[in-house]
């Protein structure tokens, strides 16, 4: 298995985080993702694999400075037209291994699993400090991926969703153990009035605790977990795994 997936899956006919349904989700993860990180109006905000930008654009609009990093130019193409007219807010294509910012920012978030696409663990840990070393000092960082020790007893199985939208999504998921286990997931895509689009996904599984010991390694202090980009799931279940975490060091307007 190899990152090179990323190029053929990250394309809008493929793969768009823009959906009906997504987006009808945002605005009640934003409202989470905003009190989680206890965020002020001028907190610069960075989001790392920001996609389409509809969590970035979100928090601009309630009053946070953000920057969108993110490897695909067509969703930082939807992103920017989504912020038009918004001053507070701007998208860069990037490397999340390889950021270029420097102790700038009182919270970063990297929400829907976006992490754990690369060939090695040492990847997905550059990654991390990356995102550290992006914030302040006592900074904040939320990072959400799918909790895999439910899957991990389940060699293979699928299923169908359908969007609003009119299109039709089969994921056929692998989950492979051993030392560096992941999930694999095939998917086909129909759209109406389109040929059906193949693609495969491979994320690296992360647990509570595997992924408590990257964040650690980082140079990231756990705070806290959730099961949901909301409040009232107060630990990890078969479902999201949501960790806040500090940057070493005192101070950091984004505060709790």
């Amino acid at each position: 298995m190899s990152e090179d997936w990323t190029r053929a899956f990250f394309r809008s006919e493929v793969f768009t985080p823009s959906t009906p349904e997504t987006e009808a989700a945002a605005p009640d993860e934003v409202r989470f993702v905003w009190k989680a990180l206890g965020l002020r109006r001028g907190a610069r905000v960075l989001d790392v694999a920001c996609g389409t930008g509809r969590h970035a654009v979100r928090l601009a609009r309630r009053g946070a400075d953000v920057v969108g990093v993110d490897a695909t130019e067509a969703y930082l193409a939807q992103a920017r037209r989504a912020s038009k007219g918004l001053a507070n807010v701007r998208f860069e294509r990037g490397d999340m291994r390889r950021l270029r910012f420097d102790s700038e920012f009182d919270a970063a978030i990297n929400l829907w699993t976006s992490f754990g696409y690369f060939r090695e663990p040492g990847e997905d840990l550059a990654a991390l400090r990356a995102i550290a070393r992006a914030l302040k000092p006592g900074g904040l960082f939320l990072i959400d991926v799918v909790d895999s020790s439910p899957l991990m007893g389940r060699e293979r199985f699928r299923q169908w969703t359908e969007s609003r939208d009119g299109t039709f999504t089969l994921e056929e998921v692998s989950v492979f153990g051993g030392r560096d286990p992941r999930i694999a997931t095939d998917w086909i895509v129909l759209r109406p009035r389109r040929s059906a689009r193949r693609a495969r996904s491979v994320v690296r599984a992360y647990d509570l605790a595997h992924l408590l010991g990257a964040l650690r390694k980082a140079g990231l202090k756990p705070l806290g977990t959730w099961s949901r980009l909301a409040y009232g799931s107060s630990g990890p279940s078969g479902g999201r795994l949501v960790v806040l975490s500090r940057r070493a060091g005192a101070g950091g307007a984004a505060s709790r």
